[in-house]
């Protein structure tokens, strides 16, 4: 074994062994890089990979049978040993090596300070293009008339956070009861929210999320007075279509009712047909405390932030909503989403997830059997704890409300977390039709498509992640994922450094 080790040495096969490697790294990462920027198909650095690895063991065996003399390349038993310049090829070789070296070090500098921001930018630039592109595409389709999104509500009042806080709460309240009327298409809370405060006008903003009329309003809370005004505008057109000021005493009753007479109106001006069951929907008052309400709207607020300081102030609003008003189903409700919320980040065990959410769960269903969200939240706790009657109970909330945001998406999270991707992808593309500014959806969707090897659908999901939210990892990491299982890893260590920049 050690002649044959020895041998290897003197006819420098161990020396051309790690200068082709060296080499070859070099070459691979070359092409790698330099490709995909000249524009060359894919499968052309797969060829020169493929080539390079098959030249090694043809170098190996070259460098074994065969000598470079002075007289020119010899078969090796044909050298006399004796005339054998073997160790001046080995230094040779061995400059080979270093050069190699130094070249791969400067090319790794190049390749990190000079080429690698300018990928990154050209290929953030592609995606931009390309979802551009998409979304012009989806914008030429027909914008229902029967569609509207309500901005943001401005605070008007002196008192600030605790005023922005009312303010932000009769808008998502009132987001809600327009979403249960069956025959309006309304734009979720997360979508339009990211129009808080916007410089861009009502036109581009109907055009982004695909409605026909835009509300905007504003609210002024001053003692135990109220004042809301609210205008409806034709997106497209940029025109008013019907607008009102409401200064009453402050009570719930009084807010339940604005928000009803706004609703109707609404649906009165885009000639949106009441049935029955809608007028039973605008006629309903969740409670008659007003402190309660102004709980409710509190523990809503912390919990749309999501933190885990803030779940646990949603929870102790929620709580005191109850206390105040043990009847207040949509409090309940809420409870129970909290709890689940707080489950499936870990902060509390699902022995206490079944302590404290069960109860309160089969509370809310009892005082509200036609609330979909409550439905909803009570399928998420059963599929978090023992999993008996989840899908049972989803449908049921899913046809109490198939156009609500929240129950459509905890519905496509079963379905995914299930395996169940092929049939997760409609209710999450639902989902999107009326929150497609919503990042979270768009992930699932790109993880629904990548396990279903829809791969440009997959990229397409996770790349208007990036141009919707340049600073969210979730856009790199799930586009990482599609390339490598692809094999194409350019692009994905590309995306997978940005991702971990970002997180």
């Amino acid at each position: 074994m050690a002649s044959v080790w020895g041998e290897l040495k003197r006819r420098n096969v161990v020396r051309v062994a790690i200068a082709y490697a060296f080499v070859a790294w070099i070459l691979i990462e070359v092409t790698a890089t330099t490709f995909p920027i000249l524009k060359l198909p894919d499968w052309s650095v797969t060829f020169v990979t493929a080539l390079l690895l098959i030249g090694f063991p043809v170098a190996l065996i070259f460098a074994w049978a065969f000598e470079i003399t002075p007289e020119g390349i010899k078969r090796e038993k044909d050298v006399d040993r004796s005339q054998s310049i073997t160790h001046i090829t080995g230094r040779k070789i061995d400059y080979i090596i270093i050069a190699a070296l130094v070249l791969a070090l400067g090319f790794f500098v190049f390749d990190k300070f000079v080429l690698d921001p300018s990928r990154d930018a050209d290929l953030v630039q592609a995606t931009t293009e390309a979802v551009t592109e998409q979304a012009t595409a989806s914008g030429k389709s027909e914008i229902p008339d029967k569609s509207i999104a309500v901005l943001p509500f401005a605070n008007r009042s002196s008192e600030q956070e605790n005023a922005q806080f009312f303010a932000d709460g009769i808008h998502d309240d009132l987001l809600t009861l327009l979403a249960n009327l069956g025959s309006l298409k309304v734009i979720s809370r997360t979508s339009v929210m990211e129009y808080r405060d916007t410089t861009k006008n009502l036109k581009t903003i109907g055009e982004e999320l695909g409605v026909a009329t835009i509300l905007e309003g504003g609210v002024q809370r001053a003692g135990n007075q109220v004042r809301i005004n609210v205008q409806l505008i034709d997106a497209g057109a940029d025109v008013h279509i019907w607008a009102k000021t409401y200064d009453r005493t402050l009570s719930a009753e009084t807010i339940f009712a604005i928000q009803s007479e706004i609703a109707a109106s609404i649906a009165e001006q885009l000639e949106a047909a009441l049935s029955p069951e809608d007028q039973e929907i605008l006629n309903k008052r969740p409670t008659r405390n007003l402190e309660a309400y102004n709980a409710y709207l509190m523990a809503g607020q912390f919990f749309e932030r999501s933190g885990y300081s803030d779940l646990w102030q949603a929870e102790s609003y929620f709580l005191k909503a109850i206390e105040l008003d043990f009847d207040y189903a949509a409090a309940h409700t809420g409870l129970v989403r909290t709890y689940n919320q707080l489950a499936d980040t870990g902060a509390i065990t699902l022995a206490e997830l079944k302590e404290k959410a069960r109860p309160i769960a089969e509370r809310a269903i009892a005082l509200d059997d036609q609330s979909g969200e409550a439905w909803a939240a009570l399928a998420s706790f059963r599929f978090f704890t023992d999993g008996e009657g989840a899908e049972e109970t989803f449908r049921k909330a899913l046809a109490l409300s198939p156009k609500n945001s929240t129950v459509l998406a905890s519905y496509a999270e079963y379905l995914r977390k299930e395996g169940r991707y092929e049939e997760a992808i409609p209710y999450i593309e639902q989902g999107l039709a009326i929150d497609p500014l919503a990042t979270d959806h768009l992930f699932e969707l790109g993880r629904a498509n990548m396990y279903t090897a829809r791969f440009d659908e997959a990229l397409a999901a996770f790349a208007k992640i990036r141009v919707l939210s340049p600073t969210n990892p979730q856009g790199y990491y799930g586009a990482t994922g599609v390339y490598f299982t692809l094999g194409d890893y350019a692009n994905g260590l590309v995306l997978q450094e940005q991702a971990v920049r970002l997180d």
